[in-house]
């Protein structure tokens, strides 16, 4: 992959919109990876997955609809793990050398309709359904951090990397047997549990997503 140059000073953080830092050439998402989320079973023999399209892609303060306006919506904060030079069938140890670094994604989901599957295309994979941001973090030490859900200054949502069912090292090897990982994929580990049940999103409401040693992305509800 290309290494990236440190640029000339914009100004302060707080004075500038941040971008999205990476355009994917898809999303890899994990569903059901920690114990405490519906569907969970200890019999599970592999990770439950599903793809966004690059379209969801956007940048920390965008502002999101529904496009389901019927429909409840929520959000889901979440570890995500920056491609590098991932080689197919690599081990956990390649995958720990090959990755770029770690950013923060917000996994945003809208029910589905007749009670199908909210795992299925039409619920996650709407354009902006992928806030990523502020920054990918090349040093970032993931193996035990904090990850939480803030809505309108409210705890909803926190869990440990370190509980996850499936660690990123074990589902990048896994991946890597029978799907191609390209630079700047992201592959995000799953969203932790509910505080008090789940929280659905309305017009005005604030988002952020926060990883602990690693910062916070917020977006708002239009």
């Amino acid at each position: 992959m290309n290494d990236p140059e440190k640029a000339a000073r914009v100004g302060p953080i707080e004075e500038v919109d941040l971008l999205a830092p990476c355009v994917p050439s898809k999303i890899v998402a994990m569903a059901i990876n920690f114990s405490g989320i519906d569907g969970y079973s200890a019999d599970m023999e592999e990770p439950m997955v599903f793809v966004k399209p690059t379209t969801c892609v956007c940048g920390p303060g965008t502002v999101i609809s529904n496009p389901f306006p019927g429909l409840p919506m929520w959000g889901e904060a979440e570890l995500a793990v920056v491609v590098g030079d991932i080689a197919p069938n690599c081990s956990e140890v390649d995958a720990r050398s090959g990755i770029f670094g770690f950013t923060i994604a917000n996994d945003m989901t809208v029910e589905n309709i007749e009670d199908r599957d909210h795992h299925l295309a039409r619920s996650k994979c709407p354009d902006n359904f992928c806030p990523i941001g502020p920054w990918i973090d090349t040093e970032f030490d993931s193996s035990d951090c904090l990850i939480e859900a803030i809505q309108n200054g409210e705890l909803i949502r926190a869990g440990r990397s370190s509980d996850q069912v499936w660690q990123w090292p074990k589902i990048i090897s896994w991946l890597s047997t029978w799907m191609t990982l390209n630079p700047w994929d992201l592959v995000i580990t799953g969203n932790p549990p509910d505080i008090g049940g789940l929280r659905l999103l309305s017009p005005g409401d604030e988002y952020t997503s926060r990883v602990e040693g690693l910062g916070e992305l917020t977006i708002t509800i239009n």
